[in-house]
C-alpha cells in the first residue's frame, strides 16, 4: 500500500512538472505571436522585409551564444565570459585576412580553435577545480578582454577587402533567407537533438539537477560540465566569425554585451537558472522576443539609455517569473 501511495505521489509530481514545462513552451510561443501582432500594428516598418531580415541577422549572433549558454546553464553552471570570447574570435577572424585563400582558411579555423581553448580553460576551472562559476567567468571575461586589447593595441579592427566565401557567411542569401539564418536553423536542430536524444544531453540535465546523485549513478560530472563550456566556447567562436563577416568594423569591447543578451534569451526561454531543465529552441524564441523589443524601441527613436534600462528590466522580470514558477512547483 505504501508503494502504491508513493507511486501515486510520484506520478502527480511528474505530472505537475510536465504541465509546468508545457505551460512554459506555450507561453513563450504565445508571447512571440502577441509581440509580432502588436508591433506590426504599432509600426508599419516593423513587418517590412528589410526590418525582419535585420532582426533575424542579429538573432543569429545572440542565438548562437544562447545555444551554448543553454548547455552550460542546464548543466547547473554560469558563464559571463562568452561575449568576450565572441569578440576576440571575431577580431582574430579579421586579423587572419580572409581576402586570400590561405587567410580564408585561417579565418575559419583559428577562431574556432580559440573558442574551444577558452571553453576548455573555463570548463577546467569550474568543472574540475570546482571554482565558483560566477566569479571565475567574470575573471575570465576580463582576462580575455585584456588579451583582446593587447592583440589590437586598443584600436578598431577594419576589414577593407572582403568578398567571396567569407563575405557570404554574414551577408549571403539563399532565396529570401540569409545564409547565416539557415545555418542557425541547422545548428538549432542539431543542438536540440543532442540535448533531447543523446546520452550526453541526459548527462547535462542530470548534472544540473543533482550533481552528487549524477556522480553516484556513474555520470562523469566534471567532464560533462567541461564539455558544456567547450560547446559554449565553440558557439561563441561561430558567432564571432559571423559577426566579423557581417559588421567588418570591430572594436575590442564590441562582443561583451552578448553575454548578457545570451543569458537573457536563455532565461526568457524558460531554462531554469538552477540547472536541470531547458529547451534550445525556446532559447531562440527568447532571443527573438528580446530583439523585437529592442527593434521597436529603435523604430520609435527611443534613446539608447532607455534601451539599456528596458533590457535590464526584461532580464529581471524573466528571472522573477522563473523563481516564482520554481517555488510553485516546489
Amino acid at each position: 500500500m505504501a508503494d502504491s501511495i508513493s507511486t501515486g505521489v510520484k506520478s502527480r509530481f511528474l505530472g505537475r512538472i510536465g504541465m509546468g514545462r508545457n505551460l512554459v513552451n506555450f507561453s513563450i510561443w504565445f508571447f512571440l505571436a502577441l509581440m509580432i501582432i502588436l508591433t506590426g500594428f504599432l509600426s508599419k516598418e516593423f513587418l517590412t522585409t528589410t526590418n525582419i531580415m535585420n532582426i533575424l541577422r542579429e538573432a543569429v549572433i545572440v542565438s548562437v551564444i544562447a545555444i551554448g549558454m543553454s548547455f552550460v546553464i542546464i548543466a547547473g553552471e554560469f558563464d559571463l565570459s562568452s561575449g568576450a570570447v565572441l569578440g576576440l574570435c571575431a577580431i582574430v577572424a579579421v586579423k587572419m585576412d580572409p581576402s586570400t585563400p590561405a587567410g580564408l582558411a585561417l579565418s575559419l579555423t583559428v577562431p574556432l580553435a580559440v573558442g574551444v581553448l577558452c571553453g576548455l580553460f573555463t570548463g577546467f576551472l569550474v568543472g574540475y577545480l570546482k571554482m565558483n562559476a560566477f566569479i571565475t567567468t567574470l575573471g575570465v571575461q576580463y582576462l580575455i578582454y585584456g588579451i583582446t586589447l593587447l592583440y589590437t593595441g586598443g584600436n578598431h579592427v577594419y576589414m577593407k577587402d572582403i568578398s567571396g566565401i567569407f563575405y557570404k557567411i554574414g551577408n549571403g542569401y539563399l532565396g529570401i533567407l540569409p545564409l547565416s539564418v539557415i545555418g542557425l536553423a541547422g545548428l538549432l536542430i542539431l543542438a536540440q537533438w543532442v540535448l533531447s536524444y543523446t546520452n550526453f544531453g541526459q548527462y547535462v540535465k542530470t548534472s544540473g539537477t543533482n550533481a552528487r546523485a549524477a556522480a553516484l549513478s556513474g555520470v562523469r560530472v566534471e567532464k560533462t560540465k567541461t564539455i558544456a563550456f567547450v560547446i559554449l566556447g565553440l558557439c561563441a567562436s561561430l558567432g564571432g566569425i559571423v559577426l566579423a563577416s557581417w559588421i567588418r568594423r570591430l572594436e575590442p569591447s564590441f562582443g561583451l554585451r552578448y553575454s548578457f543578451e545570451g543569458i537573457t534569451a536563455v532565461v526568457l526561454g524558460g531554462t531554469s537558472l538552477l540547472g536541470g531543465r531547458g529547451n534550445i529552441v525556446n532559447s531562440f524564441i527568447g532571443a527573438l522576443l528580446m530583439l523585437m523589443v529592442v527593434n521597436v524601441m529603435i523604430l520609435f527613436n527611443i534613446s539608447y539609455n532607455y534601451q539599456l534600462l528596458v533590457r535590464g528590466l526584461i532580464l529581471i522580470v524573466a528571472v522573477t517569473v522563473e523563481v516564482i514558477g520554481r517555488r510553485r512547483n516546489g
